[in-house]
């Protein structure tokens, strides 16, 4: 199994290079891991480089997720997150806690937004300190 670096899964997802395109296709056919930075940048990718609009966003990283052959780091929780993403919240606030769910009992901040996105279902209890803007 390989893992795959961000370039390859937005070469698959946007087929906007047909060399490259065609070569991501070939590698995704075998089975791949892809790591939670991988789809943070993924996401950055999409949303904020390329301007696609948040739900086609979110739905090209569920494309990624759902992939049978793709070991997908924390495969639920990303799950959760892209949920969240759809609903509103920063795509790489919700991957932090996804990082941290199993590793850290609590995701401490200063920013009440990703408390408030996160919602009661967060993989990883909020602490919010001091007052946020």
């Amino acid at each position: 199994m390989r893992a795959v670096d961000t370039n390859i899964l937005a070469r698959w997802l946007l087929g906007d290079d047909p060399e490259q395109s065609a070569l991501a296709v070939q590698v995704l056919r075998e089975p791949a891991y892809v790591s939670l930075t991988v789809l943070i940048e993924l996401g950055w990718v999409l949303e904020r480089a390329l301007k696609i609009p948040r739900p086609v966003a979110a739905s090209m990283l569920q494309k990624v997720v759902a992939l049978e052959n793709m070991q997908v780091e924390k495969r639920a929780e990303v799950l959760w997150a892209i949920g969240r993403f759809l609903q509103g919240a920063d795509w790489a606030d919700m991957m932090h806690i996804v990082a941290a769910s199993g590793s850290s009992p609590v995701f401490t901040t200063f920013d009440r937004a990703i408390a408030r996105h996160a919602g009661s279902d967060s993989p990883v209890p909020i602490e919010t300190l001091g007052k946020s803007p």
